[in-house]
């Protein structure tokens, strides 16, 4: 059945609760394009396609905010790759005065009443699409499918997907970067001729270079002679000889290798330039690096501390602290993050100004994810510059002049201001590989984008000099920026803990298990269950049991 986002359904009471739009987030021009598109759309689904940093998650929200408060949906489900996405989510939604749920277990069932919604995993949709199923059919749903390639690459994925949200209302796709459909097709997205994604809104890299709506990239790109041991023969070769697959992985995990002097010489200039960085108008600008796996994040940690002084913070997908991480690198002013994956697609660290790519991975999706991180602007400086320092592995340095190719494309015209990786390339444990040693050499043409020796002054002056200077700067203290108020699912999360705890002191003092005194707090309440009660009925719980305690 095909559902018309033009013939709304009966209007929700809390849907219309909404705050108007605040007037101190205008929507930028491609916004308010893009917007007008979905609204005058006749089909069901709508696949949005813009650039990282440019702004989807806004976009998705103002969308949702509009059909929810003229009553088109009465709910919002956004689905994500990650928990720390879905987090993410749910905190921008709060500043909109939208509540969602962010990543729900299903044996929670559907949301309560006073949210809007919620924003959970492909994984978890996957695990459980009955729940999502039977609360599409019970209330008029606008489902979000953030990076919805995901869909793809787990074949189960997709059909649940499809299984719990089928029904929707209305279906918004977001992505920043277009895929193939190779042998997994993304449900609701239209593909051309040659298999490439075909959004109803595009809105890319040179777009918001042209529009400053994101940084500009130089990239650095870093030879050397690498000698590594393979199925028990010495080789050695740089990275301009020509080597079949598995040996050119192999070549450039040895580049990559902790212990080489490949990473520490590369490490060493990307720290000297965001030194220089932090040294001038951003003096709270960060760097990222980009590893293999979690052991080899550790040890690039360890190397990075042994030239600065001071060992970086280490963010792995498997770590139950990982948002909070990042959250405190992001809200900080410590120079340095190494990650595996979890800050390759859709997290927001605006003052990201110098990246390492040190991961093996040579896909184009995955690449142009991590190239995201470092492209969002800061409201300052004015003038602002990224830097990526990655191998000149022939296949990277392609991805990288692709890239480069865009930001050319935008130097013609006067300006107007996500674990992916190839699976033939992977090297089984038990193989006869060992890195021996390396060194780096920096390639004599960076990737021009003007003519050699001529600064880039369109966008941002040139690169900051290295300076002896430099290895005594002090870092200037990031002003202190206000809290953020607490969003509605913080909120509720320190209800529950605040009745979980209060639970365990009355249990004590009486005697009683946590089941009878949860059970008794809830009939009090009215509630069926801890995961199903409001906001309201929490505090309710939470004055009852305080009072049982005076008592006691």
């Amino acid at each position: 059945m095909t559902y018309s986002i033009d013939a709304p359904p009966e209007r929700a009471g809390f849907a219309r609760s909404l705050p108007a739009w605040p007037t101190s987030r205008p929507l930028r021009a491609w916004q308010q394009a893009a917007a007008a598109s979905v609204f005058s759309h006749d089909g069901d689904a709508f696949l949005a396609s813009a650039t990282p940093a440019a702004g989807k998650t806004t976009f998705g929200l103002h969308v949702a905010h509009r059909m929810l408060s003229e009553g088109r949906v009465a709910r919002v489900a956004v689905v994500a790759p990650t928990t720390h996405i879905c987090r993410q989510w749910a905190a921008d939604a709060a500043r909109y005065g939208i509540a969602l749920e962010p990543n729900r277990p299903n044996s929670a069932g559907p949301e309560p009443r006073d949210r809007h919604g919620v924003a959970v995993t492909y994984a978890t949709v996957a695990a459980g699409s009955d729940v999502h199923r039977r609360r599409c059919a019970e209330r008029p749903t606008l489902l979000i499918a953030d990076e919805p390639h995901h869909m793809g690459e787990d074949a189960t994925w997709g059909a649940k997907t499809v299984d719990a949200f089928g029904k929707a209302r209305f279906r918004l796709l977001l992505s920043g970067t277009p895929f193939r459909s190779d042998n997994s097709p993304i449900p609701w997205v239209t593909y051309d001729d040659d298999g490439v994604s075909r959004a109803d809104y595009g809105y890319g890299y040179t777009d918001a270079l042209l529009d400053g709506v994101c940084r500009p990239v130089t990239f650095h790109t870093y030879g050397g002679d690498m000698e590594w041991v393979s199925d028990g023969k010495v080789r050695r070769a740089d990275f301009g000889v020509v080597l079949p697959a598995v040996e050119a992985a192999r070549r450039l995990r040895t580049a990559l290798d902790p212990a080489g002097d490949w990473v520490t010489h590369v490490l060493s200039d990307a720290h000297e330039t965001l030194l220089g960085i932090r040294a001038g108008e951003h003096p709270d600008a960060g760097a990222l690096v980009v590893a293999i796996d979690k052991e080899h994040a550790e040890k690039l940690a360890d190397r990075l501390g042994r030239i600065t002084g001071e060992r970086p913070d280490v963010v792995t997908s498997d770590a139950a602290d990982a948002s909070a991480r990042i959250a405190r690198f992001s809200a900080g002013s410590a120079p340095w993050l190494v990650s595996v994956l979890m800050v390759s697609e859709g997290v927001d660290v605006p003052r990201l100004r110098v990246g390492v790519y040190a991961t093996t991975s040579r896909t184009e999706l995955f690449f142009r994810q991590v190239i995201g991180r470092f492209i969002r602007r800061t409201p300052v400086p004015n003038e602002q510059m990224s830097h990526v320092f990655l191998p000149s592995d022939p296949r990277l340095k392609t991805l990288a002049t692709q890239i480069e190719e865009e930001r050319n494309h935008a130097l013609e015209f006067k300006p107007k201001g996500e674990e992916v990786a190839e699976r033939g390339e992977r090297l089984d444990k038990g193989e006869a590989f060992q890195a021996l040693w390396s060194s780096a050499r920096r390639d004599d043409e960076v990737l021009q984008t003007t003519q050699p020796g001529e600064a880039l002054q369109l966008f941002a002056d040139a690169s900051p000099a290295p300076s002896p200077a430099l290895a005594a700067f002090t870092t200037t203290p990031a002003t202190t920026l206000p809290a953020e108020p607490e969003s509605a699912f913080e909120r509720r999360e320190r209800l529950r803990a605040e009745r979980q705890a209060l639970v365990g002191t009355l249990a004590r003092r009486t005697g009683e298990s946590h089941r009878i005194v949860n059970a008794q707090i809830n009939r009090e309440t009215g509630v069926k269950s801890v995961d199903k009660a409001t906001d309201d009925q929490l505090g309710a719980a939470i004055r009852m049991l305080e009072k049982l305690l005076k008592r006691t």
